[in-house]
């Protein structure tokens, strides 16, 4: 039998112990195993020794306990198994990423909102939203005294819309962040 053949024999039996995982996951999980079998197979080439292919396969070890292993990490939060950091590692990144992004955007644009919707009580003729340019065109925020831009679209309703909207939108980023902080601490 020849390398590759041992190799997708290998990944096949340990897709089918992969049974519990949804199948993004279980895709996952059995890439970052080829991709370590992979690197192993080029190692053991870079260093000139004769390629054993069961040699290297074995090293990690059955197929039924190495997927029971990730199956037990990834369903019920045990510690990962051997090589599995490089995954966790990468989600714990983009986690961190869309955690600051979320909490940027989020909390910027509802405090601007907000603080739209109180300037609007404060100079009502200064602060609004106005359509321009013949309607192509729309202008929010603040404007000289002297300068109008055209046909000021939501008037006085601007201060509850803007404020409610501007709450609305603190909530959720604030809600939003606690459900990706308890699944970052998951992954840890």
């Amino acid at each position: 039998m020849q390398n590759r053949d041992k190799v997708n024999q290998y990944l096949s039996s340990f897709e089918l112990y992969l049974a519990r995982l949804n199948q993004y996951e279980a895709k996952e999980v059995l890439r970052e195993i080829e991709s370590h079998i992979y690197d192993s197979i080029e190692s053991a080439q870079e260093k000139d020794s004769p390629l054993d292919i069961d040699e290297i396969l074995s090293g990690f070890g059955k197929p039924r306990e190495l997927a029971a292993q990730y199956v037990e990490h990834i369903l019920e939060g045990t510690a990962p198994p051997k090589g599995f950091s490089t995954i966790v590692k990468v989600k714990q990144g983009a986690t961190s990423s869309l955690y600051w992004a979320t909490a940027l955007l989020g909390y910027i644009f509802g405090g601007a909102l907000v603080i739209l919707g109180l300037l609007k009580i404060l100079m009502p003729s200064s602060v609004g939203v106005w359509s321009a340019a013949e309607g192509k065109s729309i202008i929010v925020g603040y404007v000289g005294e002297s300068t109008q831009y055209g046909d000021e679209i939501a008037g006085f309703w601007l201060i509850p819309i803007a404020i409610i909207c501007g709450l609305v939108l603190l909530k959720l980023t604030f809600s939003i962040l606690q459900i990706i902080k308890r699944s970052r601490g998951k992954m840890e």
